[in-house]
């Protein structure tokens, strides 16, 4: 590199800006840090401008208030000595992305040195101390004072809890699949949680914390915990050097021997999704499972419900038959009574477990009638009819059919051997008077989605004493987003698709209502009737010209399957 020489005027006005500039930054704080936040990729301060103003400054406090390391030690930096008692671990509250900061209406503390900040969003909703995500959309207000300290301004006044934009509750928080235990049968169910990016082992440690607390509201009575409420950890979880997390509980000893081996599979389970993949679990100091020091998911992959592989094309209902569709591009009608032409079929799904088929079968008297049996085999007659039966979805163990005759939810009771009867259902939980238009049962059993009144709901399922079904308390996915649902298909046990009729025509909701992404439309058109899904699978949907696939690829646009029918309804089992 060439050296050039500065020549005497340049440097002596390089040196009076940097005097000058010098003679306007704070003693304390000469430069701001700036790091990249949220989607819209603005850089923001990770300390107070020190010649900021209040509004800007509580600005800044809540956007570092999405990083919780250290006790929220970025925010903490925007206080005041008189705020160090702060209580951030009283609640977490999601924003969405847009809030204000105004002054708030004139009061005693108004001066030239002091002011109260307003902040005005939206909120989501709240993560609770299991780290589970509480959905409750409203408006949100608070007020923080502020105060100027040696030409600084910091605030000197703040509520307990966090405010937290979506945006940077995703960059600094993961989902924790934590996995609970099914009580009406021998399985495990995922539940997602939200905790803190962290090292590996504070991740595992935090993980069995939420184990210990139990599932979320969204599968309260559909699945339960085998920690007793005496089971505490005797030490903090660990790692080896090969890789082998130690978790040394105490509190467990009363535990029977199948409910040490769910409790031992809860952890296994959930500690491999924070990338542990073995762990030596023990009771009081000695192995929880005699003859088993070390676990890991691989011994207990039978119990993860969710986890059957399913076919890769779906099934449809076309022309009176179901069909299943090929990787020519083609449809095959399926063996058996549903394909044969033995029933004029308007509908039908099949389940994921125990190889059944149920289908609506249009009578000669213009009713419609449900029917069940093996796939490729013969179809029995259930109880329900009516002028419209549709909105198939099977249970879990495929010994349960459900279903919408004139617009009441029926449950259908197939057992192995005997006639199909129907069983005592309770939805009142719903808390709707809306008619119900679409359900679907989640692939693991533990919730049903319902669309009512054009919303869609989302409530655990609850097994009863003396084969009752009931369900839990209910919550509305993103009502004021999803306002025109017409159908709702689980794509995991965390996610639904939902088809509408408005701008956003199809759209991913998670189970908690935390996130929500649109899907481009692009080539649909309104309105939609149909939509099935299933993890790692295409979406299919039927719109007003016929069956159309995405696949995320195709440059974002939905692809054309079956033809120009528009009466064509797609299922994958389930």
């Amino acid at each position: 590199m060439t050296r050039r020489r500065i020549t005497g005027p340049l440097l002596l006005a390089l040196c009076a800006v940097v005097l000058a500039g010098c003679a306007s930054v704070p003693q304390h704080s000469s430069v701001q840090v700036l790091r990249q936040t949220g989607d819209s990729g603005a850089a923001v301060p990770d300390g107070p401008i020190e010649d900021g103003d209040p509004l800007g400054l509580v600005r800044g406090f809540v956007y570092a208030s999405g990083r919780s390391d250290d006790r929220h030690a970025s925010a903490r930096r925007y206080l005041a000595g008189a705020a160090s008692n702060w209580d951030d671990g009283a609640s977490l509250t999601v924003l969405t992305e847009r809030f204000d900061t105004v002054f708030a209406p004139s009061t005693t503390e108004a001066g030239p040195d002091r002011a109260t900040v307003r902040v005005r969003g939206t909120r989501l909703g709240t993560v609770g101390p299991s780290g589970a995500f509480d959905a409750a959309p409203a408006p949100v207000e608070l007020d923080v004072g502020v105060v100027r300290q040696n030409d600084h301004w910091r605030i000197d006044r703040v509520p307990p809890g966090v405010l937290v934009r979506q945006s940077d509750f995703r960059d600094n928080y993961r989902s924790l699949r934590a996995w609970f235990a099914d009580p009406a049968r021998d399985a495990l169910m995922p539940d997602t949680h939200y905790v803190p990016s962290t090292r590996p082992t504070q991740l595992a440690a935090r993980a069995v914390e939420v184990l210990m607390r139990g599932p979320s509201a969204g599968l309260s009575g559909a699945a339960v915990s085998l920690f007793p409420a005496t089971a505490r950890l005797r030490s903090a979880v660990s790692e080896s050097p090969d890789g082998v997390a130690l978790v040394d509980l105490t509190g467990v000893s009363g535990l029977s021997e199948p409910d040490r081996r769910t409790l031992a599979a809860q952890l296994a389970l959930t500690l491999a999704e924070v990338s542990v993949p073995r762990v030596r679990i023990l009771s009081d100091g000695q192995p929880l499972l005699p003859g088993r020091p070390e676990v890991s998911r691989d011994d207990f992959a039978a119990l993860a419900t969710g986890t059957e592989v399913l076919p890769q094309l779906p099934m449809v209902v076309d022309g009176g038959r179901v069909r299943q569709l090929t990787e020519s591009g083609g449809d095959d009608p399926v063996a058996g009574q549903a394909g044969n032409g033995s029933f004029d079929i308007v509908d039908a799904a099949s389940s994921v477990r125990g190889n059944r088929m149920a289908v609506v079968s249009r009578e000669e008297t213009g009713t419609q009638r449900l029917l069940v049996g093996p796939v490729g085999g013969q179809m029995t007659a259930t109880p329900v009819s009516g002028a419209e039966v549709t909105a198939l979805t099977w249970s879990a163990r495929g010994d349960e059919i459900w279903a919408i005759a004139d617009g009441r939810v029926r449950r259908v009771l197939v057992p192995s051997a005997g006639r199909p009867s129907e069983g005592a259902l309770d939805l009142s939980a719903l808390g709707t008077t809306a008619p119900i238009t679409d359900l679907a049962l989640s692939r693991d059993g533990g919730r049903i989605a319902v669309v009512a009144g054009r919303r869609v709901l989302v409530a655990p399922v609850v097994d009863e004493a003396g084969g009752r079904v009931s369900l839990g308390a209910a919550r509305a996915l993103r009502p004021t987003e999803l306002t025109h649902a017409v159908a709702v298909a689980w794509r995991s046990a965390e996610q639904l698709v939902v088809a509408s009729d408005s701008d956003r025509p199809v759209a991913l909701v998670s189970a908690d209502a935390m996130w929500l992404d649109p899907i481009p439309g692009t080539n649909l058109t309104s309105p939609l009737r149909a939509v099935t899904a299933a993890p790692g699978h295409p979406l299919y949907v039927t719109d007003r010209t016929g069956l159309w696939s995405y696949s995320g690829a195709d440059l974002d646009a939905w692809r054309q399957t079956l033809g120009t029918s528009t009466t064509v309804r797609p299922f994958y089992p389930g």
